[in-house]
């Protein structure tokens, strides 16, 4: 469920619970967002977010830090941020 939203968050599409599209036409099972190579373009779209400061305290810079952490700081800062966006 949490790689889902991210997968939204993303921009992908998708075409069943474990299927998504992306931009380039790629399909994805969405666990990898559970990688840090997929992990890390979140973080920096992220950090692009308009206002990203005060959702700051919920993601911390990965270094150091086990990728389950920021994989959850990262499903907590995607909520907080689409409820905010819904109530614009």
């Amino acid at each position: 469920m949490d790689n889902k939203l991210i997968a939204e968050f993303m921009g992908y599409t998708h075409q069943s619970d474990s299927e998504f599209k992306d931009e380039n036409g790629f399909w994805n099972d969405f666990e990898v967002f559970e990688t840090w190579n997929w992990l890390m373009p979140v973080l920096k779209k992220i950090n692009g977010q308009k206002d990203f400061i005060k959702y700051l305290y919920l993601v911390t810079i990965p270094y150091d830090y086990h990728i389950e952490d920021v994989h959850n700081q990262v499903v907590e800062f995607i909520k907080q941020y689409n409820d905010e966006q819904n109530k614009a």
